[in-house]
């Protein structure tokens, strides 16, 4: 599946990080927010200024248009996907 980037993400579709690009000091702070490969994140709401509002790791976080186009996600998997089986 190809990963699609934070600023077309749709808004309240549960959505898994797969790529973070950026200089090696954003990405350990996006790292020390939650915002890391294989995390669910959640878009909220879109700011008055281009940004997003997205849940991940039980916070939310605002980020603007610039750091939204770095940051590359895919429709997280549903339970149905992960091949558990009920008892």
């Amino acid at each position: 599946m190809n990963a699609l980037s934070l600023a077309k993400a749709p808004i309240g579709r549960p959505l898994m990080l797969v790529r973070a690009e950026g200089t090696p000091e954003s990405c350990r702070r996006l790292s020390a927010l939650g915002i890391r490969r294989g995390a669910q994140v959640l878009l909220m709401h879109t700011t008055a200024g281009g940004g997003r509002v997205m849940q991940v790791a039980g916070s939310r976080i605002a980020l603007d248009r610039s750091m939204l186009g770095k940051l590359f996600v895919e429709p997280a998997p549903c339970d149905d996907d992960l091949g558990g089986t009920a008892a």
